[in-house]
């Protein structure tokens, strides 16, 4: 009981924006069977393995990247060891809790917390020099924090989706250019292609692990996702089952028109 009243008095204190509606949003809208395409190629599988440590994915707005990171999520916590310690954080537009570099410190803070055991004294240490939790840290204590807290886990994926919609990326670039140096930290990272991110970027991930989203590969995973809506969607069976053909035609015209959105 001590121990429950303590975690959510450091909950409390930090105020972590809930990431799980982002993730259960994304699940919602997500077609089966859909994204398991980058879950086979060598780019995660390698990450997977360890052999490559960094993977930044870009694409179009609108190309289901958000829908794809929680495809991932799912994929690594049900295969994930006891030694493996994954975080996630959302950035969002919508949501102003989910929009700039402090937010996600305090996310990734409370969910080592919560997750990894070793990481606990490094966040009671702030905690207690902020007056037990009565007074807020700023942003650069956090960091140092939170940076400690990253090299207790064995092995720590993190997964961070829409880069883009970040309103701090120069802090937020910054940071994550010190990632290399914990050799623990395997990322994956999502945005829209832009200048900004890619210079902020570049130096550290190498090029081959900037990994464009296949426009192809989307078409597919729409094209899948028409072709269930028309077989099983009460209002087009209703309407149209006697006539296959206008079926087919809609599949045909839908499908071709996506253009990786």
């Amino acid at each position: 009981m001590k121990s429950d009243i303590h975690l959510d008095k450091v909950r409390k204190w930090l105020s972590p924006p809930d990431t799980s509606t982002n993730v259960n949003a994304a699940k919602e809208k997500r077609h089966k069977g859909t994204g398991t395409w980058f879950l086979a190629s060598a780019a995660f599988l390698e990450w997977k393995s360890g052999s490559r440590r960094h993977l930044w994915l870009h694409g179009l707005a609108g190309c289901g990247k958000t829908v794809l990171t929680s495809t991932i999520l799912d994929h690594l916590r049900d295969t994930q060891t006891e030694s493996c310690v994954t975080l996630d954080f959302f950035f969002d537009f919508r949501d102003k809790g989910k929009q700039q570099f402090d937010n996600l410190l305090r996310s990734l803070a409370f969910q080592l917390y919560s997750q990894c055991a070793n990481s606990l004294k490094d966040l009671d240490s702030l905690f207690a020099s902020y007056d037990d939790g009565r007074k807020q840290p700023t942003t650069d204590p956090l960091s140092r924090s939170v940076h400690i807290m990253m090299q207790r886990p064995k092995k720590l994926q993190i997964i961070l989706d829409a880069l883009d919609e970040c309103v701090t990326r120069s802090e937020l670039l910054k940071w994550m250019k010190t990632l290399p140096e914990l050799a623990s930290v395997h990322l994956i990272a999502t945005s829209r292609w832009e200048e900004e991110l890619e210079s902020g970027l570049s130096g550290w991930i190498d090029k081959e692990n900037t990994v464009p989203i296949d426009r192809d590969l989307v078409n597919a995973d729409i094209r899948s996702y028409i072709k269930a809506r028309l077989e099983v969607g009460e209002e087009f069976q209703k309407r149209w089952a006697s006539r296959p053909a206008v079926l087919e035609e809609l599949e045909a015209e839908l499908g071709g028109m996506a253009g990786g959105m």
